[in-house]
């Protein structure tokens, strides 16, 4: 015990020290860890809680109000995915150039999207029937499609052209002048926050899911106004900050598993505080007050108290000023990431991820149709499952330094196969009898939501290591160029994304979810999809075999960061004429004070002045010699005082000896030199020196003294005729 109680003492006299300034090797002071608890755990809770609205089939929103066919999604993602390629490339140029771009490029990107913004809002409102014959095969076709026709194709791909010219000029615009300012990660929530406020509020009380009859004509204006919404992000900014927050990987993860932990226990309470309110609605999720006031009101609150906290949490990248950072073009990005053979693993991994694309939420279906829960319960079940994963992301900094990224990721893939093989067993086998299928998946759940929070933390700290070394071989992180990969994978994962839709589809699934209530339909949608996603868990243990970024090579390549900064900043403040104050000249300043730098006829009086015309002297000639005060920086000064000497020049200036003055104007100064070396062994700065800084006319009095006359008029004649000599 008594042991124990040593370390917790310890722990909080480590905490009160380094509370406003970090621990030598460290970068966050204990304070920021308060800022990022509350900072990250309402931005967090603030974006779950957008995650139940969305232009997708398993939104309540779109679910019970729009009714949207549920294919619908995937063919507007196929007519969006042609041009995407488009405006992903011109993104990548102003992103990793953080907005600051050559004039000329700026204003042909800013006219491309000016132009976008006419012709997407063109074809939304303009009527183009005259150009759609009914005997044309593709416009026959459209049209036959359910939920959209060959007109509101039209529509759905000017709002795809409006989105990205809106989205566009903003970025340029806001990087360049919110990122100096709030740093590359934070800067969208200030200018997003509030717009993105009022498109929550708008998205429940606008009225289109019942005013309008026509299904594809709700298709089309769903779109329309989902495409605004999503034009305003409220990502994990703050979060993602934090994964950049110290250049120390040890302390980064520290941070990872303790405040940004903690923090998530906003989304906790919020998971089971907010199902148990909807509860109390009459129709549940299917009452349009869920979207009219409960989600507004919550994520409005989030909101606010995000941006209280977000400015007092930094990011730490070591990097140049950003006047002196490497510009990006076109091809330089390309090939940079295309070097980095750790976006090549993670790529592979995402690809052979994307085998579960487009099942249905498995806890969903299991919460809901298969338990039929609702309300508290529903909400117990979830907060449950969902805290399973808290304890063991505790204990994350132990499990880094036991095992290697490698062998964890590999586990993890491993471990999820295996639990959802239970699952799927437990359908097929034990199907009949609810409870125990239920209660088995339910355990399987909470098994496998406590073996991925190590790796999850893991996994983002990989991310941040290819970044790292990102920046490493090509100057700049290239986060966006790193959408390349996605040129290979996009393809790919959108038609994939289509097996499962298509299976569901056959197995009697489209937009009637309470098909899912009936047991042997519900079985073949959960248990195939499921299947499928193992396969995906399996081979993606593959590709983590050949990672070997350790943490020897992580800590070299932070080391020639920091350099890189060093340098870069030293040639800009060189040549803006910047004087860069050390860490510990700041603090000493703050340390002097204020009454202590007043200048006035009581300034730095002391009744103890022995010494002290010499002494200023001594200051003075210190400061004109290195530029800096001595008052102020630290610094050894060595000087020829002869105390004896001084003693007696100051005996003099103070009356102490038998030499008596006329009255107190009379004034007196003098200077006395070792000839043989021309060291000044004594100095008067003269009468009543009682003080520091004061008026030195030793040194400062600037009237002619008589006797500098004698070596012209009298010494020079005798040295000459004469023959004397020193």
């Amino acid at each position: 015990m008594g042991n124990n109680g040593s370390k917790v003492k310890r722990l909080f006299t480590e905490i009160k020290t380094h509370w406003n300034k970090p621990a030598k090797g460290k970068y966050v002071p204990y304070k920021e860890y308060v800022d990022i608890l509350f900072g990250v755990g309402a931005n967090y809770a603030g974006n779950k809680t957008l995650e139940y609205i969305s232009f997708a089939a398993g939104c309540y929103l779109m679910m019970y109000h729009y009714k949207l066919p549920y294919l619908t999604y995937a063919i507007i993602s196929l007519i969006n995915m042609p041009l995407n390629y488009v405006w992903t490339l011109i993104g990548w140029v102003i992103n990793d150039n953080l907005g600051f771009l050559p004039k000329k490029t700026e204003r042909n990107f800013y006219g491309l999207y000016f132009f976008l913004i006419a012709a997407g809002l063109a074809m939304i409102f303009g009527d183009f029937s005259a150009f759609l014959p009914e005997t044309n095969k593709l416009v026959a076709y459209l049209n036959g499609l359910e939920g959209v026709t060959a007109a509101s194709v039209i529509k759905i791909f000017g709002t795809h052209i409006l989105w990205n010219g809106w989205s566009g000029a903003r970025n340029i615009f806001y990087r360049k002048k919110l990122i100096p300012k709030f740093g590359r990660y934070k800067y969208s929530l200030y200018c997003d926050v509030v717009p993105k406020i009022i498109m929550v509020w708008l998205i429940g009380w606008l009225p289109f899911y019942s005013t309008i009859t026509d299904v594809t004509t709700r298709v089309w204006v769903a779109n329309l106004l989902f495409s605004i919404y999503n034009l305003f992000g409220f990502n994990n900014n703050l979060e993602t900050c934090t994964q950049n927050i110290s250049p120390n990987m040890r302390e980064r993860i520290f941070v990872r598993s303790y405040p940004i932990k903690l923090s998530h226990l906003f989304q906790s309470i919020l998971a089971i505080i907010l199902p148990a309110i909807i509860d109390k609605c009459p129709n549940d999720w299917a009452d349009i007050a869920v979207f009219k006031w409960i989600i507004p009101v919550t994520f409005t609150i989030f909101a606010v108290i995000t941006m209280i906290f977000a400015g007092k949490i930094k990011e730490r990248i070591p990097q140049p000023p950003l006047e002196k950072k490497v510009k990006i073009n076109f091809w330089d990005g390309m090939f940079g990431v295309l070097r980095n053979k750790y976006r090549w693993i993670q790529t592979i991994v995402s690809l052979l991820d994307s085998l579960g694309n487009g099942m249905l939420a498995f806890t969903t279906i299991l919460y809901l149709y298969t338990f039929r829960l609702t309300g508290l319960t529903y909400s117990l079940i979830v907060a449950l499952v969902s805290f399973a994963g808290t304890p063991p992301d505790l204990f994350t900094p132990y499990f880094i330094k036991r095992f290697t990224y490698k062998q964890v990721m590999i586990f993890y893939q491993l471990s999820r196969a295996v639990c959802y093989s239970i699952i799927v067993c437990c359908y097929i086998f034990c199907g009949d009898n609810l409870i125990l299928c239920g209660t088995l998946s339910v355990v399987m759940l909470f098994i496998t939501e406590m073996f991925q929070t190590v790796p999850k933390s893991i996994s983002h700290d990989m991310d941040i290591r290819v970044n790292d070394y990102q920046m490493y071989l090509s100057g700049e992180r290239l986060e966006s160029f790193a959408g390349v990969f996605g040129w290979f994978t996009g393809p790919i994962t959108s038609f994939v994304g289509l097996i499962i839709p298509l299976l569901l589809l056959k197995f009697g699934f489209n937009t009637n979810w309470d098909v899912l209530f009936i047991d042997s339909s519900r079985v073949k949608i959960i248990v195939v999809p499921i299947i499928i996603d193992i396969i995906g868990y399996l081979l993606m243990t593959i590709p983590y075999i050949f990672w070997d970024y350790n943490d020897d090579k992580q800590n070299k390549v932070m080391e020639v960061l920091r350099r890189r900064e060093e340098v870069t900043r030293k040639q800009y403040n060189e040549e803006h004429g910047i004087v860069e104050v050390a860490e510990e000249e700041k603090e000493l300043a703050k340390s002097i004070k204020v009454e202590d730098q007043l200048v006035g006829d009581n300034r730095l009086q002391s009744s103890d002045s022995k010494y002290q015309s010499y002494i200023d002297v001594a200051l003075s000639e210190a400061q004109k010699i290195t530029g800096k005060d001595p008052t102020i920086t630290g610094m050894k000064i060595y000087t020829n005082l002869n105390q004896t000497i001084q003693a007696e020049i100051d005996a003099i200036q103070n009356s102490e000896t038998n030499i008596k003055f006329p009255d107190e104007l009379m004034q007196v100064a003098m200077v006395a030199m070792d000839n043989s070396t021309g060291a000044i062994v004594g100095l008067g700065g003269g009468r009543n020196y009682d003080g520091a800084r004061l008026l030195n006319r030793a040194t400062m009095n600037y009237k002619q003294p008589g006797s500098c006359i004698k070596p012209v008029v009298s010494y020079a004649l005798a040295f000459e005729y004469l023959g004397y000599s020193l």
